[in-house]
C-alpha cells in the first residue's frame, strides 16, 4: 500500500460524538430498558402490596365486626328504645368491650353499634367509642343514605373497598349485623380505620418497593456496566485493528482468546489480516517479475487467466545495448550482474512514467509495449518519448559509471561509454496470456513485435540509435516530427514489404521532449 494511502486514512473514531459510539448507545439502551423494566416492575409491586394489603385490612375489619356482633345479644339491644339517650349497663359493658379490642388493635380508631329507624337510611348510635374521645351519644342520628355498604351490613358483614368522609373523618370501615333469637336484624356494628392508618401502610409497602428497586438498580447497573465494557473493549479492539490495516500495516493481529462472538470475529480478523499480508506480499514480488499494470489487471480485477487474448493496435518498443556481449567477457560476473541491474532498473522506470508496459527483459534487451494491457490513444507518441528519455538517462548511467570506475572495461572499445539501440513500431499485436494451465506469462505477439526488434537490428546498418516506422511518425505531434530524420525505405529480414523508417540523431535534446511526457 503507497504511503499516500496510508496518509488519507483518518482514525475512524474521530468525528464521533459520545452518544454515537455504540457501546454508549448500547449501554444507554440497555440500562434504560432496565429502568423502564424495573419502574413497572416496582409499580406493580406496589399496587399489589398496597391491595393485598387493604385486602388484609378488609378481612381484618370483617373478622373483627362479625367476631364482635356474634358476642352481642341482640334481644338485649332490641329491648333499649331506639331514640334512648341513657346510658346503661348494657352501654357501659360494651363500650368496655369495644375499647380493650381497639386497645388491643393500633389500626383501629372507632368501634360503634348503629340502629336502623324507620326511615331506611336514617340511623341511631347505641354505643360509640373513638380513641380520640370524639363520641357520638346513644340515641344520635346518623345519616348513611351516601353509605349503601353500611345499610348492607343490617344484612350481612361487610366492608368499604374504598375510604368514605364524614363528619369524623377519612376511614374505611367494615360492618356486622346483630340480630335476635328471631333472627331479625336489630343492629350493626362498625369498624372504623382512619385513613392515616392506609397512608402509613401505603408509605411501608412504598419503602419496601422503594429499597427492592434501589438495590436492583444498583446491581443491574454494575452488570450494565460490566456488559458494556466487554461489549467495548473488543470493539474499540477490532476498531484499532481494522484502522490499522486501512493505514497500511498488515502485521496487526489482535490476539482475541474470548469464546465468544468476539472472539470468533477476532480470529477471522486475524486470518484475514495474514491473508492480505500473504496478498500484498505476492502481489509485490508478483510486481517485480511483470509490469505493474499486469499484476494490478490480474490481482485487483480478478480476471480469469484463461489462455486467450485480444487483438488491439499498440506501440512496441525494442531496445538492447550496443556491444553488451563484448562487455559481458570483459567484466566480472558480479559487476555484469550489478551493472546490467542497474541500466534494467533505470529503463523499466522511465517505461513505467511514460505509461508502458514491460513485457520481458532479454539479457540487455528490452521488449516494452504502449497501449496493452490498458489502452493509451495517445500510445506512439508517449513510446518516442520515453525512447528519448531513455537514451537520456543511459548518458546519466555512464557518467556514474566513469566515476565509479566500471567503465574502465569497455573504454578501450570503440566508444568510451555505452549506448543503446531503439527500434519502434506501431501496428496490430495479439495481447494476452501466453503458456500452459500451470505456467504462463503475460506477451503481445505478432508481426508488429518482429518489426520493431528489426528495426532495433538495422541502427546498425544505418549508424543510428533509434529508428521509428512510418506508423509511428503518422501519429506523432509537431515537435517530435521536427527532430526525425527520413532513412528512407528498407527491408528487414523475414517480412517481404519494406519499411519507411525515420531516425533521430544523437545530439537531438530530449529535455523538450521529457518536459511533454506524461
Amino acid at each position: 500500500m503507497n504511503e499516500a494511502c496510508r496518509t488519507n486514512v483518518k482514525d475512524p473514531m474521530q468525528g464521533f460524538r459520545a452518544w454515537q459510539r455504540c457501546h454508549i448507545r448500547l449501554t444507554t439502551l440497555y440500562g434504560s430498558a432496565v429502568l423502564v423494566t424495573l419502574a413497572t416492575m416496582g409499580a406493580v409491586f406496589y399496587a399489589l402490596g398496597v391491595d393485598s394489603s387493604i385486602t388484609a385490612l378488609q378481612q381484618r375489619l370483617l373478622a373483627t365486626t362479625t367476631s364482635l356482633a356474634s358476642a352481642i345479644d341482640g334481644d338485649d339491644i332490641a329491648a333499649i328504645p331506639i331514640d334512648s339517650n341513657t346510658l346503661s349497663p348494657l352501654h357501659e359493658k360494651l363500650r368496655a368491650r369495644f375499647e380493650e379490642v381497639a386497645m388491643q388493635d393500633p389500626d383501629i380508631e372507632t368501634i360503634y353499634v348503629l340502629r336502623p329507624t324507620q326511615q331506611p337510611t336514617r340511623l341511631r348510635f347505641l354505643v360509640d367509642f373513638a380513641k380520640d374521645g370524639d363520641t357520638a351519644q346513644p340515641g344520635e342520628a346518623y345519616e348513611a343514605s351516601e353509605l349503601p355498604i353500611m345499610l348492607k351490613g343490617f344484612v350481612a358483614p361487610a366492608v368499604e373497598e374504598e375510604p368514605y368522609a364524614d363528619q369524623w373523618g377519612i376511614t374505611l370501615s367494615g360492618y356486622a349485623p346483630i340480630t335476635d333469637s328471631a333472627g331479625r336484624s336489630v343492629g350493626l356494628v362498625g369498624v372504623d380505620v382512619e385513613v392515616v392508618q392506609i397512608a402509613g401502610l401505603r408509605r411501608q409497602v412504598l419503602i419496601v418497593v422503594a429499597s427492592a428497586f434501589g438495590v436492583a438498580f444498583v446491581l443491574l447497573s454494575l452488570a450494565s456496566i460490566l456488559v458494556a465494557r466487554s461489549v467495548r473493549r473488543p470493539l474499540t479492539k477490532l476498531i484499532d485493528g481494522t484502522a490499522a490495516i486501512a493505514r497500511g500495516d498488515l502485521t496487526t493481529r489482535l490476539h482475541m482468546q474470548q469464546r465468544d462472538e468476539f472472539g470468533v470475529m477476532g480470529r477471522h480478523f486475524d486470518s484475514m489480516a495474514e491473508a492480505l499480508q500473504d496478498r500484498e506480499f505476492v502481489r509485490e514480488t508478483f510486481g517485480r517479475y511483470v509490469s505493474e499494470d499486469v499484476a494490478k489487471l490480474l490481482l485487483d480485477q480478478r480476471i480469469h487467466t484463461e489462455l486467450a487474448g485480444e487483438e488491439r493496435v499498440v506501440t512496441v518498443l525494442f531496445s538492447d545495448i550496443r556491444g553488451y556481449s563484448t562487455i559481458s567477457e570483459r567484466l566480472p560476473p558480479v559487476q555484469v550482474v550489478d551493472m546490467l541491474n542497474r541500466y534494467l532498473s533505470a529503463m523499466n522506470e522511465i517505461i513505467d512514467e511514460h505509461k508502458g508496459c514491460v513485457i520481458e527483459f532479454l539479457g540487455d534487451a528490452i521488449l516494452a509495449v504502449f497501449g496493452a494491457p490498458n489502452y493509451l490513444p495517445d500510445h506512439s507518441e508517449r513510446a518516442v518519448r520515453c525512447a528519448l528519455r531513455m537514451r537520456e538517462r543511459l548518458v546519466e548511467l555512464n557518467q556514474e559509471w566513469r566515476q565509479s570506475g566500471l567503465s574502465q572495461y569497455w573504454q578501450n572499445m570503440s566508444d568510451e561509454s555505452l549506448s543503446e539501440r531503439i527500434g519502434i513500431h506501431t501496428g496490430p499485436v495479439v495481447a494476452g496470456n501466453l503458456g500452459g494451465t500451470t505456467r504462463m506469462k503475460y506477451a503481445v505477439i505478432g508481426d508488429s513485435v518482429n518489426v520493431a526488434s528489426r528495426l532495433e537490428s538495422l541502427n546498425k546498418e544505418l549508424d543510428t540509435d533509434l529508428l521509428v516506422s512510418e506508423q509511428v511518425y503518422t501519429h506523432l505531434p509537431s515537435d517530435l516530427l521536427e527532430q526525425l530524420d527520413d532513412k528512407g525505405v528498407h527491408k528487414i529480414k523475414g517480412r517481404q514489404q519494406s519499411v519507411h523508417v525515420f531516425g533521430i540523431d544523437r545530439g537531438s535534446s530530449a529535455v523538450a521532449d521529457r518536459a511533454q511526457s506524461a
